[in-house]
This record gives structure tokens, C-alpha cells and sequence, in this order.
């Protein structure tokens, strides 16, 4: 059920991944609108600051007597609202500071409106600001803005507005965090919604390959008597009457059969498989074994493999799967290759890599990974009088993918390449 599991994983990961992106879009355009709206208002109220020369105008101030000491007080519709009114001007914490752009003329405070920090604090904060651009934020809860003013007298300044948005980024940092507490509660509650669910969705197609695996194993297990006695008829027929093209026809696609059966074996096997029992083991030696029962097989067809074989490979893994592993890619390498092949055992970064290339004719160039796909062969091989069943190179994926490493094929120079990280 391996294959069941791996899409299982594939969908929980999607779907967890889709919710997390649906609720960062939405905690971010939420909390970018409120921190942007708390920017605007802080760089109105700094406008009006930089528009009346660094200070509030408080001669309007409607609290105020007149000259004759009498409340100047406004009817109700005429009382100013929201940044406006005279309240709001009053609680607002900022100080102004005029920075001289000449020589000879002196730094200064323009308003102080502030307990926390003294005159000179405020125009040394201001000098660190005095070349940060236009607007923007300082420590955290503070907006500044910047400008130019020229006094009666000619001096240039750059003048600083600093005002307290203490009060009013607090709530929305608490917005922040609380979204942020309840997304990753969302985020927690939709994995594990997600993990029960995909049991119930996945079911149907787990219980498909259950009766795939069945029936891949009973129609083995059913092939191997008839094949037998097909066999064995034909060698009767043999002894009775001479070896023949038909019996050699027979006997030749018995065998095909008999090893796409034991292929299919193997496959379902291996995708039953849900743990690889490891183990440390000298994968130099292996290698060099089954290198070695190749080459008389490869010399008898009137070919040439050529093996670099790097001594003292340790490796952590099934032994019997990483021989077949390598059994299977040189098993390939004896049908496709047209005049040699070169196999190559050496480690890289702390990984095994088991290598293979051989010359083949009209091989395209580039990645050719179809090439593990259960039953596949190519058109110009299924053309050609080459005999396989496309399996064993499925089977050399399995085996790689159940070690947790990568394998790849390709074309490269009118040669076959495939590469095994381990």
C-alpha cells in the first residue's frame, strides 16, 4: 500500500498547505489594511503638524476665552470631530525639532509635547532621522515625517515631527497577535480534519490496489503451472522429435513469461513492503559480486563492461534489494547497450551513488525518466527483436525510493545514462 500512502501524504500535504495559504492571505491583508490605516491617520495628523510650522494651531483651539474673557464656545453642530477636534489635538504626545542646514545657526526645539524625553534627547532623535526619508516609523510605535522650511531670516531647516502612536498601534498589535494565535489553532484543527478525512477519500483507492496486489499475486501463482507444462511438453517434444525453431520459439517466450512473472513478484513484494529492514553491509563487495556474474554474460553477447568500483562502500540498507537494484540495472544494460557499458560503485557528500551508462542507438537527448514506469518500452525497442517486459526498471525505482534516495535516467551523448543516489 505504499503508493496508497505516498498520495495519502501528497494530499494531506496539499490540503494543509492550501488552508495555510487561505489564512495568511487573510491575517495579512487584515492586519496590513489596519496597520496602513493607523499610518494614514498618523501621517495626516504630522501633515497638519508640518503645515502649521511644527505645532498645532492653538489659536483655534475652541476651549479658549476670548479677549473679553468670555467661553467661546460653539453650537453643537459646529464642534470639530475625530482628528479635528481640540481633544484629540490635545492628548496627541510629539515634539518638533528645526535642524539648521547652515553654518553658524543652531539647532533647536520648536514644540515639546512630550514627558518621556527632555530638548535634547528630542533633537538628537530628530538628527537620526533627518536622512531617513520622508515619513516612516522609529522605535516601534513612533511616526516621523520630514521637511524643508525657510525662515524669515533665509536659514534653511529640515524640520522633524515625531508623534506617540502608542495608543493607537497597541490595539492593532493585539489584532496581530490574536490572528495570528487563532490561525495557527485553525491551521492545527484543519491538519488534523484533513488526516481523518483523507482516510475515509483514500479507502475506495486503497482497497483497489488491495485487489490489484491479489490479483498480481493469484495470477502469478496461476501462470506458473501452465508455463511449466508448457515447458516441459516442449522439451518432450525435443526429445522425441529434435530441437526446432518452433520448440526454441516456445522455450524462449516460456522464459519471458516465467521472468515477467517473477518480476511482477517481485514489484508486488516490494509495494507491500511498509518498513525496509536495514542493515550495515559492504556494498563494495556486493557490487563487485554481481558485477563479476555479468561480465561473462556480457562477453558472451560480444560486448564489454567496464567496472570502477570504489573499495570499502559501507551502506545501511536491505542488501538483497540493493543487489537486485543492481542486478536489474545491468540486467538492462545487457539487453540495451549495442557494444559496452561502464558501471561505477563510489560514494558523493555522504551518499552512495551507483551508476550505469551505455552506448545505445538512437537514444534522444535529456532527461528520460519514463523509463521507470511500470511496462514501459519505447517504440523503437518494441520494433526492434530485443525481448523485455518493462518492469525491471520500475522495479530499480522502488527499490531506490524504499532507501529514501533519487534516481534518474537520461540521454547524453548517444549514451543511456542512470544515476542512484543512496
Amino acid at each position: 500500500m505504499k503508493i496508497v500512502n505516498k498520495l495519502r501524504r501528497k494530499f494531506i500535504i496539499v490540503a494543509t498547505l492550501s488552508v495555510f495559504v487561505l489564512l495568511a492571505a487573510i491575517l495579512t491583508s487584515v492586519n496590513v489594511s489596519n496597520f496602513v490605516l493607523v499610518a494614514n491617520d498618523a501621517d495626516q495628523i504630522t501633515q497638519k503638524i508640518a503645515d502649521n510650522g511644527g505645532k498645532f494651531d492653538e489659536s483655534n483651539d475652541t476651549g479658549n476665552p476670548d479677549n473679553n474673557g468670555q467661553g467661546n464656545f460653539p453650537s453643537s453642530g459646529d464642534i470639530p470631530r475625530g482628528s479635528d477636534s481640540p481633544e484629540t489635538l490635545a492628548s496627541i504626545r510629539y515634539f518638533t525639532v528645526a535642524l539648521s542646514q547652515n553654518e553658524g545657526v543652531a539647532d533647536s526645539l520648536i514644540k515639546l509635547n512630550m514627558t518621556s524625553i527632555d530638548e535634547s534627547g528630542a533633537i538628537a532623535w530628530a538628527k537620526t532621522l533627518e536622512d531617513a526619508g520622508e515619513v516612516g516609523w522609529t522605535s516601534v510605535y513612533f511616526r516621523y515625517r520630514t521637511y524643508s522650511v525657510t525662515s524669515a531670516e533665509g536659514n534653511q531647516f529640515t524640520y522633524v515631527s515625531v508623534i506617540d502612536e502608542t495608543r493607537e498601534l497597541s490595539p492593532s498589535y493585539q489584532v496581530l497577535w490574536a490572528s495570528i494565535i487563532g490561525s495557527s489553532i485553525g491551521l492545527v484543527v484543519a491538519f488534523v480534519a484533513i488526516f481523518f478525512i483523507s482516510k475515509w477519500v483514500f479507502k475506495p483507492l486503497e482497497e483497489s490496489q488491495r485487489k490489484q496486489k491479489r490479483f498480481i499475486s493469484n495470477a502469478s501463482h496461476e501462470l506458473k503451472t501452465p508455463l511449466a507444462v508448457i515447458s516441459a511438453n516442449a522439451e518432450i517434444l525435443e526429445i522425441e522429435h529434435g530441437e526446432s525453431e518452433t520448440t526454441e520459439v516456445i522455450q524462449r517466450q516460456v522464459k519471458r513469461m516465467s521472468e515477467m512473472v517473477k518480476n511482477l513478484n517481485a514489484l508486488a513484494k516490494i509495494d507491500e513492503m511498509e518498513k525496509v529492514g536495514f542493515g550495515s553491509f559492504d556494498l563494495s563487495n556486493a557490487a563487485i559480486e554481481i558485477s563479476d556474474s555479468y561480465k561473462k554474460a556480457f562477453s558472451a553477447k560480444g560486448k564489454e563492461l567496464v567496472v570502477d568500483i570504489q573499495p570499502n562502500v559501507m551502506y545501511k540498507g536491505d542488501e538483497s534489494m540493493i543487489r537486485q537494484l543492481m542486478s536489474v540495472i545491468l540486467d538492462n544494460a545487457l539487453k540495451y547497450s549495442k557494444s559496452e557499458a561502464r558501471f561505477f560503485v563510489k560514494e558523493i557528500n555522504s551518499r552512495v551513488r551507483i551508476e550505469e551508462m551505455n552506448d545505445c542507438e538512437s537514444i534522444p537527448e535529456g532527461p528520460l525518466d519514463s523509463v521507470f514506469e511500470r511496462f514501459y518500452r519505447s517504440e523503437e525497442v518494441r520494433a526492434s527483436s530485443i525481448e523485455g517486459s518493462g518492469i525491471g526498471l520500475s522495479i530499480a525505482k522502488e527499490v531506490v525510493e524504499s532507501h529514501h534516495g533519487r534516481i534518474s535516467a537520461r540521454g547524453q551523448n548517444g549514451y543511456f545514462v542512470i544515476k542512484a543516489d543512496l
